[in-house]
């Protein structure tokens, strides 16, 4: 049928004249979209009485009257929202995600034209919820589809699809399906309003990249929800930074509200089995009980959210399963019960409770290891140092700001930390320079990001004793040296470049640093006797840098094994807690990766541990075989060129020209000079 069928033409006006009156009936013909009086939560209401659905069946909250102050926070007029945060620490399967997508398509409706931005971990869920939520809410309300569908223009209506995966329009309104893992997803596109889904995924660096999107904007709107994880980590960072409003229930024997998920007041006690002791209770079953007289709470949704920070900007909320119409309280105490290991405890916690939760095995340092490794360097007599020699460094790097940790061995062969400090300049490195010489610093890594040419200028200011960390999944090692150029040094200027690189497996690494925390194994002296002017939010002032920072650093990271969705295996990682950026745990982490190769070992040696030269250097062949043929016992002694049992300065195992320990197959420095039989 061609396109000038006057009957075709006729039906189609037609059409376009039904839609244009039924979207001016509602308010969505009209720039502005939705009456301006309109709440968020009667919106969702007249959309539930025009057909919304959710997955399939009618949208309601008639059974869910806990969940309407958190749908009564969406703002109703565009003032309102101006600058506007809203974080939601929630259980798992409460329709907040729902709540969410509902939230974003009224205000870009209601405040047109508005870009959202709707961010996810990564690229594989964006497309999801694309997918699989948005659109199939969005096809469940025919206005709202019809509006994302077609577009009347001169009196026609023009089908214009659904829009590709990512990226959805509706109206003037835009719908970016992205997520924070992406680089260029973070780093461009501005936006009117952000919303993050899934924020135990992301990190604290991450979303505040994404924030950016915002700083153009007039709007300014951010909404984060998600599953808690660890404590002062992603969402429960942002919760605390809010009003922190939890849900009380109502105890309608003696008035009191009570948090029935609290597991420092309340929970698991807030659960009770009656056998006819509770009056009123059902008989033969688990029941919620009051946390103040103990009677029966026969509805839990009766009751009211009490802010922990009244007043505070941001506005945030806790969500527990005790809200949820769908889990009893047999469900929630048979999987309180089942919860025995520390991953089962965690998972109940994250997705029952909506708290963060961490294992103490998953924190390995405590203010209680680092108060003994003082009192141990005490009764060994460390002190601070002005000068030393031969020791070792790290040096974890921001923009003008670096964090260095020096060391020295002592007798036992254990470390003893000689200097810390925190540089703040325009060229840290300057200063960190001035500590090689002032220390006698003979190994040092840096970590070589975010500044890489600063610190490749860095390192070959003092050629073979630098070293610039890297990271990667290394399956069977901590550490690998890089002794030769790689492709990239080779495309990179040779001022600017260095051979002197090392990979690590950043959560072997850091899990051997932290043990040797714990184990003693790196003393430390007195923490009063060490001040420094540090920079802080902006304002300098005086602090025990040991005490004040370093400590701190050290105790604010988790080692945490967990199972990848993705890929279904174990996955390992180290987890920043307590919403800061732990510089000097990385300074430390880094210091023993240079400890590492100052021992002339592809590890690290623990106290008692035999050093490289030492009683657990590998006898020579012959005398480890007694009868094995000459030629072969001197083909499996055989050194390669260039490494330290090559060089004159190497006598059993140590090299006298720096002073410390080596392998005898060690990659020979800088200082070497090939002995008269090599």
């Amino acid at each position: 049928m061609s396109s000038d069928n006057p009957l075709l033409s006729w039906s189609l006006k037609a059409q376009a004249r039904r839609l244009a009156a039924f979207a001016a009936e509602i308010g969505l013909g009209r720039p502005g979209a939705i009456p301006e009086t309109m709440s968020f939560r009667d919106w969702c209401v007249e959309m539930g009485r025009r057909g919304l659905k959710v997955d399939g069946k009618p949208f309601t909250l008639e059974n869910r009257p806990a969940l309407i102050p958190v749908y009564d926070k969406i703002p109703t007029t565009r003032a309102e929202g101006r600058g506007r945060i809203i974080v939601i620490q929630k259980a798992a399967q409460l329709g907040l995600t729902v709540w969410e997508t509902l939230a974003d398509l009224y205000l870009a409706l209601k405040f047109e034209p508005l870009v959202i931005g709707m961010f996810l971990p990564d690229q594989a869920t964006a497309a999801y919820k694309s997918e699989h939520r948005f659109l199939r809410i969005v096809r469940t309300i025919p206005e709202i589809h019809q509006r994302m569908t077609s577009r009347v223009q001169d009196g026609t209506v023009l089908r214009i699809g659904e829009g590709n995966v990512l990226t959805r329009v509706i109206g003037e309104s835009g719908f970016l399906f992205l997520w924070t893992s992406g680089r260029v997803s973070t780093e461009s596109r501005p936006m009117d309003m952000i919303s993050l889904d899934e924020v135990q995924e992301m990190t604290l660096e991450q979303i505040d990249k994404v924030r950016e999107r915002l700083s153009a904007s007039d709007f300014r709107m951010m909404l984060m929800l998600s599953t808690a994880n660890l404590p002062d980590a992603d969402i429960n960072y942002w919760y605390k930074q809010g009003t922190q409003e939890v849900w009380h229930s109502l105890c309608l024997r003696c008035g009191a509200l009570s948090d029935l998920s609290d597991p420092y007041r309340n929970f698991p006690r807030s659960i009770g089995y009656n056998s006819g002791q509770i009056a009123g209770a059902p008989i033969n079953e688990y029941v919620w009980l009051c946390g103040d007289c103990g009677g029966w709470i026969a509805d839990p949704q009766q009751g009211r959210y009490i802010a922990t920070v009244p007043g505070a900007a941001i506005e945030s909320m806790l969500l527990p399963q005790t809200i949820s119409p769908t889990i009893t309280p047999r469900d929630l105490i048979g999987d309180w019960n089942r919860a025995v290991t520390g991953g089962q405890k965690k998972s109940f916690y994250n997705r029952k409770l909506a708290r963060p939760y961490i294992d103490s095995s998953q924190l390995p340092v405590s203010l209680e290891d680092c108060l003994a490794c003082v009192e141990e360097g005490r009764r060994l007599g460390v002190v601070w140092k002005t000068a030393a020699r031969d020791t070792v460094a790290g040096i974890d790097q921001m923009g003008g700001f670096n964090c260095v940790i020096i060391k020295e061995r002592l007798g036992d062969g254990r470390q003893a930390v000689v200097h810390v400090e925190a540089v703040f300049d325009n060229d840290p490195f300057e200063r960190c320079s001035d500590l090689m010489a002032q220390y006698g610093v003979a190994v040092c890594v840096l970590e070589q990001l975010p500044n890489v040419n600063d610190a490749r200028r860095f390192a070959n200011r003092h050629r073979g004793r630098v070293f610039l960390a890297g990271y990667a999944d290394l399956r069977d090692d901590m550490m690998l040296w890089g002794d030769e150029l790689s492709r990239s040094d080779r495309r990179t200027s040779a001022e600017d470049r260095t051979r002197y690189t090392v990979t690590l497996n950043q959560y072997k690494a850091m899990q051997t640093a932290l043990f040797r925390l714990r184990n003693r194994a790196c003393l430390f002296a007195d923490p009063a006797s060490l001040e420094q002017d540090v920079i802080e939010r902006g304002e300098r002032r005086r602090i025990a840098i040991l005490r004040d920072w370093v400590f701190l650093h050290f105790t604010r990271v988790a080692l945490v094994v967990e199972d990848d969705p993705q890929t279904r295996r174990a996955r390992a990682k180290v987890v920043k807690t307590g919403g800061i950026d732990p510089h000097f745990a990385y300074a430390n982490m880094l210091c023993d990766i240079a400890w590492a190769r100052l021992t002339g070992t592809a590890g690290f040696m623990m106290p008692g541990a035999p050093e490289a030269g030492g009683p657990g250097t590998p006898k020579p062949a012959a005398e480890a075989m007694p009868g094995l043929p000459v030629q072969l016992a001197q083909l499996i002694d055989s050194l390669p060129a260039g490494v330290c049992g090559r060089c004159s300065a190497f006598q059993g195992g140590r090299c006298t020209e720096r002073g410390f320990m080596v392998a005898v197959r060690a990659p020979g420095c800088a200082m070497f000079v090939a002995s008269d039989n090599s």
